[in-house]
């Protein structure tokens, strides 16, 4: 038995209802309230996806300097892994091979970032990425 066409046992002023509507191929009204609804829960999503892209958005622009895209943070002073234990690790690179055996230095042609000393490989594929972010986007 097929309820497409009725509109008995609809959950009227509800999603449930809207959806049923939507189902049995009945249209829904405004005195039913099922419109209502479909208003309320779209305001509902509206706003929980406003909050949710909030916080990202702020981290963008803190990382970036609140500057548009393509602009460059300026260079640091010190170490730029705060969580590597390896003393050393990450900063600017002096003479010309790293200062440890077995340390990796990264230079990336093009990139505002100096050439830098890294204590491994997971730190020098960090050191790639940072400098690979803060290219010089000049045609």
């Amino acid at each position: 038995m097929s309820v497409i066409g009725k509109e008995e046992g609809i959950e009227h002023g509800s999603m449930r209802g809207y959806r049923q509507h939507i189902y049995r191929k009945v249209p829904a009204t405004e005195e039913c309230g099922c419109l209502q609804a479909l208003r309320e829960e779209n305001a509902r999503k509206s706003a929980a996806r406003q909050a949710g892209r909030a916080p990202k958005r702020a981290a963008r622009q803190q990382w970036n300097g609140s500057r548009l895209r393509g602009a460059s943070r300026p260079e640091a002073d010190t170490a730029i892994r705060a969580d590597c234990p390896t003393a050393g690790c990450g900063q600017e690179a002096v003479g010309r091979f790293p200062k440890q055996r077995a340390w990796v230095r990264i230079h990336v042609t093009g990139s505002a970032e100096p050439a830098r000393d890294y204590c491994s490989g997971s730190c020098a594929t960090y050191g790639i990425a940072l400098a690979e972010l803060r290219m010089d986007n000049v045609a």
